[in-house]
């Protein structure tokens, strides 16, 4: 009797214990491991512009008034695109005017070419042959004067000749005859003597002022072959230059025609065609430069991405992005990324689909998936310590209560992080029921109530 009554306040005992401990044992959510990848997403701002586009040009160096265009609009040909001033357009003109006479002046000189003095060389010609002429008379005259002094000395020895046969009537009247005939003579020779010693001096003379003048005229003729050679050398420089020149001088005649547009339009640029602009790089109060912006028939918007080292990793060419404006979202791949920064970051581009599309600032969001793992967990059911990482499950186990359910720690390895799942391995199976859930704090060995995820 005593032995049933003490198995009866036993099984109260065990059945007080269990409804109390029953009423303090944490809740929690199980789970089993699953195969798959883990889910990782990128956010970012990106920036929208637009893309192509022709060039459009503008007069450069003038002073912008107004721009009564956006970006982003379309515009018909022969709407205002900028407001220039208009005195400094007339200005302009004439001093583009000017540059081109000047150029074009410079390119017929240039081409034209110069030649050679040869003045020098035909004057020291002239004053040879005056040489030559002068030693030709020289000589002439030497021997006629030769000839004469010939003619009289040939006479005196003639005469005296006469007086040595002449018959006289006296010795003495013979003999002075004969003596006067002899001085004759003798001065006679001496003239001849003197006059062929003249006519040589003269000759001498004549011909080496004809070897100077010869000599002067060889130096003037190899000048001019020098200088022939200088200018031909300069001439070709000259006609390159010309042809240098004649292209500034295109140059100059088509800015000068923009200039004369601007000009009739009462300083006003206008657009050449029909289309979109997408880039405008006339700003009031500043210079223009000689290209205005882009116009182009069909704009498309293109997105530029900065993206963090960490978010470089996770995009790859051909990531698809979903980019989102106020008025406008869609997808589009990435077509490029920039080399990577000293930070290691990168900036993506990519082209965005039709839509109603602004320049400015968008969102993008991509979802990427890491490799294929075979334990896949929610975030919150792996546990880190100072020992490392690890999951908290559940294991039926008999105690003094009977069959109960009760907290392990298994240890893991992080293979992956993803937004809310972790890709872990270690002693976690397909089969382990993983805390995912607890109403209360927990810790291993605790005894918990099971509740199964939905």
């Amino acid at each position: 009797m005593r032995i049933v009554r003490f198995f009866a306040l036993l099984l109260v005992l065990t059945l007080i214990a269990r409804g109390t401990a029953g009423a303090t044992m944490a809740s929690v959510t199980v789970q089993k491991p699953t195969s798959g990848s883990v889910t990782k997403s990128v956010r970012a701002t990106a920036a929208v512009s637009f893309a192509g586009g022709t060039p459009f040009t503008a007069p450069a160096g003038l002073l912008v008034m107004a721009v009564p265009v956006q970006i982003g609009q379309n515009v018909k040909a022969g709407d205002t695109l900028a407001v220039f001033d208009a005195a400094e357009v007339d200005r302009a003109v004439d001093a583009k005017r000017a540059a081109l006479v000047q150029a074009q002046t410079q390119a017929a000189q240039q081409a034209e070419g110069e030649s050679a003095d040869s003045f020098a060389a035909e004057q020291a010609q002239q004053q040879l042959e005056r040489a030559y002429d002068d030693t030709r008379k020289t000589y002439a005259d030497g021997e006629e004067s030769v000839a004469r002094s010939k003619q009289k000395r040939d006479a005196a020895a003639d005469a005296l000749e006469r007086a040595r046969n002449t018959d006289y009537a006296s010795e003495e009247e013979k003999q002075a005859a004969v003596e006067a005939a002899a001085n004759t003579l003798e001065a006679a020779e001496d003239a001849l003597y003197s006059a062929e010693k003249a006519a040589e001096a003269a000759n001498d003379a004549a011909i080496a002022a004809a070897q100077n003048a010869e000599d002067n005229r060889d130096a003037a003729l190899h000048a001019l072959e020098k200088e022939e050679e200088s200018t031909a050398k300069q001439n070709a420089l000259d006609r390159a230059s010309a042809a240098v020149t004649a292209a500034d001088a295109e140059t100059l005649w088509a800015e000068l025609d923009a200039l004369l547009n601007v000009q009739s339009a009462g300083g006003v640029l206008t657009a050449p065609a029909e289309g979109t602009l997408t880039e405008m790089r006339l700003e009031v109060g500043e210079t223009s430069p000689a290209v205005g912006g882009l116009l182009a028939e069909n704009a498309d918007f293109t997105a530029e991405i900065p993206l963090t080292e960490a978010q470089a990793k996770l995009v790859t060419v051909g990531t698809v992005l979903h980019v989102s404006q106020s008025k406008a979202d869609g997808d589009a791949a990435v077509q490029s990324l920039s080399a990577p920064d000293a930070d290691g970051a990168v900036t993506a581009k990519c082209t965005l689909p039709q839509g109603a599309w602004c320049v400015g600032a968008a969102n993008v969001t991509a979802a990427t998936q890491g490799e294929k793992q075979a334990c896949i967990l929610p975030a919150a059911a792996v546990h880190q310590d100072n020992t490392g990482y690890f999951v908290l499950a559940v294991e039926q186990k008999n105690t003094i209560l009977g069959l109960q359910n009760v907290v392990v720690s298994l240890p893991v390895t992080v293979l992956d992080t993803g937004d809310t799942t972790v890709a872990v391995s270690g002693t976690a199976d397909a089969s382990t029921q993983v805390i995912v859930g607890s109403t209360r704090a927990i810790r291993a060995g605790n005894r918990v109530k099971l509740h199964e995820a939905a």
